[in-house]
């Protein structure tokens, strides 16, 4: 697999190094928002915001958490675009004779309310909402998000516990 500018010198080293599993990555992602985008898009619009940042001088495990911060944004994004009234976002498909038609299937996780919602919680607790970005959106395992975060795996663990939990009742509500 080649890198969107495999040849260019100022392509960032840690985006070139990291690429297959950054694909991985938004793979896993995209497969929790189907309907959203391509993986390779995902990565090369990764890529686009994160262009700008020396990675080479970055560990594997920030540039990843830097890297799943973007594709969350993307992906909210997209879910916002997806949802214009200009482009018929709320509008209900019916066929000639009055029935509901055939329409798009709806992601299983509503991006936008999980947005919200984790926006929510990094008003009450950064490192929790901070590690669900890094699990879910980055889709990193717990070990390195603990890592990445500077705790321990339990601590780590407990925090994904608590963050669930207050995300779960978010979304109840929403």
């Amino acid at each position: 697999m080649t890198t969107p500018a495999a040849n260019d010198p100022e392509v960032p080293g840690a985006f070139e190094r990291l690429y297959d599993e950054l694909h991985v990555l938004a793979h896993r992602q995209l497969s929790r928002f189907p309907g959203t985008m391509q993986t390779t898009g995902l990565v090369h619009e990764a890529f686009l915001k994160l262009v700008h940042v020396d990675s080479n001088a970055l560990e594997r495990a920030h540039f990843l958490n830097l890297a799943s911060r973007a594709m969350r944004q993307i992906l909210v994004d997209a879910a916002k675009r997806k949802q214009a009234d200009k482009r018929g976002g709320g509008v209900c498909i019916t066929g000639l004779t009055g029935e509901p038609g055939i329409a798009a299937p709806e992601p299983a996780i509503d991006v936008l309310e999980l947005d919200r919602a984790l926006a929510r919680l990094e008003s009450v607790d950064e490192r929790s909402a901070r590690l669900v970005e890094l699990h879910f959106f980055g889709g990193l395992d717990f070990a390195a998000v603990a890592e990445t975060l500077g705790v321990s795996l339990r601590t780590a663990m407990r925090d994904w516990r608590t963050a669930r939990a207050l995300l779960h009742a978010e979304l109840s509500r929403a």
